[in-house]
């Protein structure tokens, strides 16, 4: 009889296990999911699921909610990174359609969804392009308002953008009239109006650390007619800094100020890993070099300039825009190249030559960088591990990561 009751409490028991599945901790509940569909019943989730390839069932799990069920996949710590793996299933033909889920509610795919500028109606606006249909649709534009520079946050959940009502060149000085500075956060999907700038002769942008994002514009003294003054507005991802730093410039002593020379950035994000380059007649070799393991690689070499490095996120590539290299004698005039490099396998992987490479974006194993094609600027994602074009964007009047100023 005892013996009886023991497997009752014992099926029951399994029973209530089954039927309740795993129960989600308060981190998994915080982070992001892929969401393969939406559903009023469980069964019909569960068929759905059935139907899957087997391939994704270990990460596959039913959310539940008082309403609906939610069939999800894997649990990551930001939009990105889900997005990142749902596009890799995606293009491996394992999923067909998906969402990025947080808190029981569909958030921005921070990578599949990458901002650009081009024009509409002929003044540079924010466009998005979505890497899933490979389709680009306007973003934000307003009447008058033209589009100056556009700034990605590292983690891509966040973007600054800075516009004006017209700019350009009176006599010998440049001009730009009514500066705004604005924030596109991708939790909320806001677009926010930070600040008013007003007029000044000209502006540049830039991250000053990886959440710091900075204004510089150059404005006239009211009263002295040869005096500068550059001042540089910070914004966190929080907003803006009360804080303005100035700095002041004589016409006739200093010249009119230049924005500064783009710094390649010979040390990894994480201090681990530095790149030097040693020249020798012509020629310039690159070496990596590995501060954990004391060792460092000839990796590759080139004639020019070095114009500018820059890392992935996971320090895993490199990528190095190389200027100035001389005409050849059969009269081609490939004058710039864009390199490649796999840090771990400390190699070379393609280079890319071309008249023209200015900005690039590296989003997670995909590369946006701009060249010129038929006279337009254009953006071509490149898949690195697949070592693929993966499109081109053309837009009428061109098309730019972080400006139009081609």
């Amino acid at each position: 009889m005892h013996l009886n009751k023991f497997y009752i409490m014992l099926s029951a028991i399994i029973l209530f296990g089954f039927g309740c599945g795993r129960i989600e901790t308060e981190s998994e509940i915080n982070e992001y999911s892929i969401c393969l569909g939406e559903f009023v019943k469980y069964e019909d989730a569960d068929l759905f699921k059935s139907k899957l390839d087997f391939e994704l069932w270990d990460k596959l799990k039913v959310k539940t909610t008082e309403e609906k069920y939610f069939l999800i996949y894997g649990n990551y710590i930001t939009s990105f990174e889900a997005g990142k793996k749902a596009l890799e299933l995606f293009n491996k033909k394992l999923i067909n359609n998906y969402k990025i889920l947080h808190n029981e509610k569909y958030v921005f795919d921070e990578f599949s969804n990458v901002l650009y500028i081009g024009r509409y109606q002929g003044r540079p606006s924010v466009y998005i392009y979505n890497m899933v249909t490979k389709q680009s649709k306007l973003f934000w534009s307003r009447w008058g308002r033209k589009v100056v520079t556009l700034n990605h946050s590292r983690d891509r959940s966040y973007a600054f953008f800075v516009t004006a009502l017209g700019f350009g060149k009176q006599g010998s000085f440049p001009y730009i009239r009514d500066v705004r500075v604005y924030r596109f956060t991708s939790l909320t999907e806001q677009i926010e109006e930070l600040d008013e700038l007003q007029d000044g002769l000209q502006v540049y942008t830039y991250w000053d650390v990886k959440d710091t994002f900075k204004v510089n514009i150059t404005k006239t003294d009211s009263i002295k007619a040869d005096l500068l003054i550059q001042k540089i507005y910070s914004y966190q991802y929080q907003g803006k800094s009360e804080e303005v730093n100035q700095r002041f410039f004589s016409i006739t002593k200093d010249g009119f100020p230049k924005p500064p020379d783009i710094q390649p950035k010979l040390i990894s994000n994480n201090n681990y890993k530095v790149i030097r380059t040693a020249k020798l007649d012509a020629d310039s070799y690159v070496y990596l070099k590995e501060l954990k393991e004391g060792s460092e690689s000839l990796i590759c070499n080139f004639t020019g300039t070095l114009y500018n490095a820059v890392w992935s996120n996971d320090d895993r590539y490199l990528f190095l825009i190389i200027r100035n290299k001389p005409v050849s004698r059969n009269g081609s005039s490939n004058e710039q190249e864009l390199m490649i490099i796999d840090t771990e396998q400390k190699k070379l992987l393609v280079t890319f030559h071309g008249n023209f490479f200015q900005n690039i974006l590296v989003n997670g194993n995909f590369l946006f960088y701009e060249t010129i094609s038929n006279g337009e600027a254009v953006i071509p994602v490149y898949d690195i591990v697949n070592d693929d074009i993966y499109d081109v964007i053309k837009m009428p009047g061109g098309c730019g990561i972080n400006n139009l100023n081609k």
